[in-house]
């Protein structure tokens, strides 16, 4: 009986050590897994701390895109223009020049036929419709360096028509439906 008591005992006390052993070892394997789970914790906090500051970035560099794109925009715009002023204005003056040469010596023929001829109508109605013709060429907008696109723009999106756009600001058809086409308008 005192050995099967002893036994019993020791069965016992051996139980309670296992028992003891198994709640520390599941101590120190939840320590465990709490540290594994603030070093995930940490982990996710810099990768969104790190996405935060991608898509920050990323949305300053279509910021700079769209910029530049308006900035490239404007300045093709701006060179076109000048390229088709220049180029107007260079074939506007070989068409003159001939004219007016035409021009001036009609006019002294028409001085020198005057003197020896009586019929000078023909002659002065011909020299009236070359000036016409030259007054047509000669023709140009008041100051074109001085449209105001903002104003067409803003004109044409509240319903004004490209005419009355162009009859408001005293300039030309074209210039208005050129500003408009390089504003993506019309």
């Amino acid at each position: 009986m005192i050995n099967d008591a002893n036994l019993l005992l020791w069965g016992g006390i051996g139980v309670a050590i296992v028992f003891i052993l198994l709640i520390v070892y599941l101590y120190l394997k939840e320590g465990e897994n709490a540290k594994r789970a603030r070093r995930y914790e940490k982990s996710i906090e810099e990768l969104n701390k790190e996405v935060y500051r991608l898509q920050k970035r990323i949305k300053e560099q279509e910021n700079e895109l769209d910029h530049f794109k308006t900035n490239i925009k404007a300045q093709i715009y701006q060179d076109t223009r000048l390229e088709m002023k220049n180029l107007l204005d260079s074939n506007l003056h070989t068409q003159v020049m001939p004219i007016k040469v035409e021009i001036e010596s009609l006019k002294t023929q028409w001085n020198d036929c005057k003197n020896n001829l009586g019929d000078f109508n023909d002659l002065e109605d011909k020299i009236f419709r070359l000036e016409e013709r030259l007054k047509e060429f000669v023709y140009t907008p008041s100051n074109p360096t001085n449209i105001d696109e903002g104003r067409i723009i803003s004109m044409f999106k509240d319903g004004w028509s490209v005419d009355s756009i162009a009859k408001e600001l005293r300039i030309g058809k074209g210039e208005v439906e050129f500003t408009l086409k390089f504003a993506n308008l019309n």
